[in-house]
């Protein structure tokens, strides 16, 4: 019979992979025992295991060496880096000491090969216990002074709790501040996400940042981790620490809770916002629809806060109401008991009429004029040698591209002729077409906004139709696509508060802006005095944020004329009384002919017994 030795090897963390207990430290001290021994060995690698999953049935290398253990001729002898190595709780312990018991296994542990630890030896077996309690007193010990030295640190003011340093952040003496060249991306991730943009967009336009890269990995930016990063609070300076223990029966209770005051990147208001819109999103993953609505998320019950989600059936699309939710948002349940929307606002007619209020407002803001016009012409009122010097400058960008542009139509024409040569497969020939076809496409745009540019700083009087141009741009919106419109709202709005009017019939949206532009006022200074551009100088009178419109409820039902109502009542009454047909029967035949209810609706036994029962009385009175 050759006798064989098991191996098993494990250690805790992944840090203790790289100390004096690493894995192959183990393996090739186990190996050195076994040719010692001049007995074969079968080696049971449980890699890193975390030292909470330390119950028998958690560690399946640990089962397969008690399983060979208990076969006929199985192993007989058994070798650990240290007696923790088997198990670190009385429970798992005498699991495994009751297998070993039974059939005789002799235990090697660490470097001594010369006297196995006999179990069957009562002063063995209380030494090799004995050691094994100190084993798990000594890890227990040392968790409890990390946990002990983390929490210390903090109350003493440090703010670094430990592991890897957050975007956007920066570590010196134990303590997180700002780092200035990754702050910037932090603001820039939340207010893409604030104007509607996805986490794949962050994502692909952090990929592009050539001087940041994430903490954890080579190959981009992770999407979990962006939506993770959205989601800390540490951005808007504050971050919780927290001391969990569990107890003999599984609980795990808390010890105690430690607030960190962080340095503050991002405004609360912005924060909050962001994370309202995931939230929205969250709930919004339950039913996805092909259904498009431009206000969904920006509507809110101003009695209740619950946001108002759209709602598509056969003959009516609407903004739901309150009522019509019954499950839980952001972590509490919503009274909607008290909430008085009690009829719901039509989809496409509020839509429109939002977006125009908005595109009006917009238009008439003295502020965001200012702005467009400071954005877009503000090189007209440099001086000429800097003029000069931009002109310059974006005629060598505009040749650079259109050199671009030119180059990558010659690659396309190249395509086609190494595709028609069978240089190239057809598949792979309209991959790369594509790809150079969507780069052209953004080259376009690059080439046009310099010709603009150009025009605009060439052109001594292309200021003076500023404020035309922006209207146009305006007016363009209204016949965009359902993004751009999408963007121009969540752009300028922070949300929609809705309330119902009985009495009036009429819905009421208080709708709030994210800039004080509702009624803002252009004033020219009364001293009449110039700037250095030779313009009167005036001052901007920052308006209101909100602006309230009424909505009155409108039935739109559309009701059959009296002639098709008469014909479909003779088609009821005769498949009833004188086919004798069924509820049942008549619905199928009714639908299948494409009859419908007046209200465009297809029949079913309770729509067509009502209204049966409607004609009979109409019958009877006439």
């Amino acid at each position: 019979m050759n006798e064989k030795i098991g191996l098993l090897y494990r250690v805790s963390s992944k840090i203790q992979e790289t100390d004096g207990n690493s894995l192959d430290v183990q393996k090739e001290m186990g190996r050195r025992i076994s040719k010692k021994l001049g007995v074969e060995f079968i080696e049971f690698d449980e890699g890193v295991q975390s030292s909470f999953n330390i119950e028998v049935n958690l560690r399946p290398k640990l089962i397969e060496l008690l399983d060979e253990i208990q076969k006929k001729n199985g192993i007989r002898k058994v070798w650990v880096f240290n007696t923790d190595r088997l198990g670190r709780t009385s429970q798992s312990w005498y699991s495994i000491l009751k297998v070993f018991l039974d059939y005789g296994v002799q235990i090697y542990i660490g470097e001594d090969f010369k006297k196995p630890y006999d179990l069957t030896n009562s002063v063995d077996k209380l030494v090799i216990g004995v050691l094994s309690l100190i084993s798990q007193y000594d890890n227990e010990l040392r968790r409890l002074r990390s946990v002990l030295g983390k929490r210390n640190s903090l109350k003493n003011g440090n703010t670094y709790i430990g592991s890897i340093i957050p975007f956007g952040y920066k570590v010196d003496s134990k303590k997180l501040f700002e780092n200035k060249k990754e702050s910037g991306y932090v603001r820039e991730i939340f207010k893409m996400y604030d104007e509607g943009k996805s986490t794949m967009n962050i994502k692909m336009y952090l990929d592009k940042q050539l001087d940041i890269k994430p903490r954890r990995t080579k190959f981009g930016w992770n999407l979990g981790t962006i939506q993770k990063m959205v989601r800390s609070t540490i951005y808007i300076g504050k971050q919780e620490w927290t001391w969990k223990e569990k107890l003999p029966n599984g609980e795990e209770i808390v010890v105690e809770k430690i607030e960190i005051i962080t340095p503050k990147i991002v405004d609360y208001d912005l924060w909050k916002r962001v994370n309202d819109r995931i939230d929205l999103r969250v709930r919004n993953t339950r039913s996805k629809k092909n259904n498009k609505s431009l206000l969904k998320g920006l509507l809110k019950c101003n009695k209740c806060g619950l946001i108002l989600e759209d709602r598509y059936r056969e003959t009516n699309h609407y903004y739901g109401r309150c009522k019509e939710y019954k499950w839980k948002y952001n972590g509490r349940k919503f009274d909607t008991g008290k909430c008085d929307i009690s009829r719901s606002l039509r989809i496409e007619e509020t839509d429109k009429k939002v977006l125009d209020i908005v595109i009006e407002l917009v238009r008439n803001s003295s502020k965001l004029r200012e702005e467009y016009k400071i954005k877009n012409l503000s090189s007209k009122w440099e001086d000429e040698k800097k003029v000069k010097k931009n002109i310059s400058r974006i005629k060598k960008y505009l040749r650079e591209k259109k050199k671009e542009q030119n180059k990558i139509e010659n690659e396309i024409v190249q395509i086609e002729f190494d595709i028609r040569t069978d240089k190239i497969t057809p598949s792979l020939g309209k991959k790369l077409k594509i790809k150079f076809q969507e780069t052209i496409e953004h080259l376009n745009i690059e080439v046009k906004r310099l010709e603009t540019d150009l025009k605009l700083i060439t052109n001594s009087k292309g200021w003076i139709n500023w404020l035309e141009k922006m209207g146009k741009g305006l007016d363009n919106i209204k016949n965009s696509s359902f993004k751009i419109k999408r963007d121009f709202l969540y752009k300028n709005l922070q949300e929609i508060g809705v309330v119902y009017d009985d009495d009036m019939k009429s819905h009421r949206l208080d709708i709030l802006f994210k800039y004080p532009i509702v009624g803002d006022i252009f004033q020219y200074d009364v001293s009449m005095e110039k700037d250095e551009t030779g313009f009167k100088k005036y001052n901007i009178t920052d308006g209101v944020t909100n602006k309230i419109i009424e909505i009155p409820l409108v039935n739109y039902r559309k009701k059959q004329n009296e002639k098709s109502r008469e014909k479909l009542n003779s088609i009821i009454i005769e498949m009833k009384e004188e086919k004798g047909y069924s509820l049942q029967m008549i619905c199928n035949e009714l639908n299948e002919l494409m009859l419908y209810t007046p209200t465009k609706k297809k029949w079913d036994k309770p729509k067509l017994s009502s209204y049966y029962k409607t004609i009979k009385m109409s019958t009877v009175k006439k």
